[in-house]
Parts: C-alpha cells; structure tokens; sequence
C-alpha cells in the first residue's frame, strides 16, 4: 500500500515559503490551546495575524506552535494582540497598561484624592517596585541593578533609602 508523504514532504518546506498556510495553523494552534489550556475562545487581531503571517518561523510549525500556545496564555482578553506574540512590543506595553489599569482605580474614587498629590503618591510607589523587582532578579548586586535600571550607583542607594528599600543580597 502506498504511503501519502503529503504531509511530510509540505513540512520538508520552510513555513516561509507556504504563507497561505500560517493563519489556517495559526487558528488551528489558537483552538488546540484553547481545548488543552481551558482557555476561553480567542481571536486573532489584525496585527497579530499581519505579525504571524509576516514572521520566518526558523522552525517552523513547532515554533509557531509554542508561540500560538504561549500568546494565549499571555493575553488577557478575547483577542490575541501582537504583544502576546512579540514580546519585545509586551514589556513596555503590559507594564503601561498594568499601571494605567491601576490608575484607574484611584481615579474612579478622585474625590477621596483631592487633598493628597497624585503624582506624589504614585510615582514613588512604582519607582519602589520597580528597583524591588531588578534587585530580585539581580539577586542583590546594586551595581548591575543600577546598570539595568540606567541610573549610577549612587543614586540607586539613595533611592533605596528614600523608598526604604532594604539591601538584600541572595546567594
């Protein structure tokens, strides 16, 4: 009997090279998430599709696969944006969104806010997680937290002490 190396022999083909193929597996990848994960329904969105077609897939459907799978857990909405595709569109954009999501809690209750100064209240306080988090992921050296925060020494210690930042080092 005649083996059908259809499948085989269009997977031999860079991913590239078959772009009327990546949205039908792309939509295919979205349902199987969905199914696997538990997720609830998603679409892709205008950009994210112009993204996925758009991408070279080095390594074809496994990677766009992975990134299909990874998106849908990345976003928090109904539609998969290019942020959950391309990560480096997600860092300054999730953490805008994460703060101005937050902002918008102190704004629906302004009144209550009215005698206190808004920027003074908020800024340190993101300033503060911020340093606390580089400081964690540099287990503790100041010096390469400085550097990944673009800011001297110095003046990250003196943030510290102003914040209350206590200086841990993690071994």
């Amino acid at each position: 009997m005649p083996v059908n190396n259809d499948k085989e022999n269009r997977t031999s083909v860079p991913l590239k090279d078959r772009k009327d193929e990546i949205l039908p597996l792309a939509v295919q990848y979205v349902k199987l998430a969905e199914d696997q994960l538990g997720i609830k329904a998603k679409k892709l969105s205008k950009e994210s599709r112009d993204y996925i077609i758009d991408h070279d897939w080095p390594e074809n459907e496994t990677e766009l696969e992975a990134a299909v799978r990874r998106a849908c857990i990345l976003s928090d909405g109904d539609k998969l944006e290019l942020e959950d595709f391309d990560l480096k569109h997600r860092k300054a954009w999730s953490i805008g969104k994460f703060i101005e999501s937050r902002l918008k809690g102190f704004m629906k209750n302004i009144k209550r806010f009215e005698s206190f100064n808004l920027y003074d209240m908020v800024i340190p306080e993101v300033e503060k997680a911020l340093i606390v988090m580089v400081l964690e992921e540099t287990k503790g050296n100041q010096i390469r937290a400085a550097g990944l925060l673009g800011i001297n020494r110095n003046t990250l210690r003196s943030k510290m002490r102003k914040l209350g930042i206590k200086a841990k080092v993690k071994l």
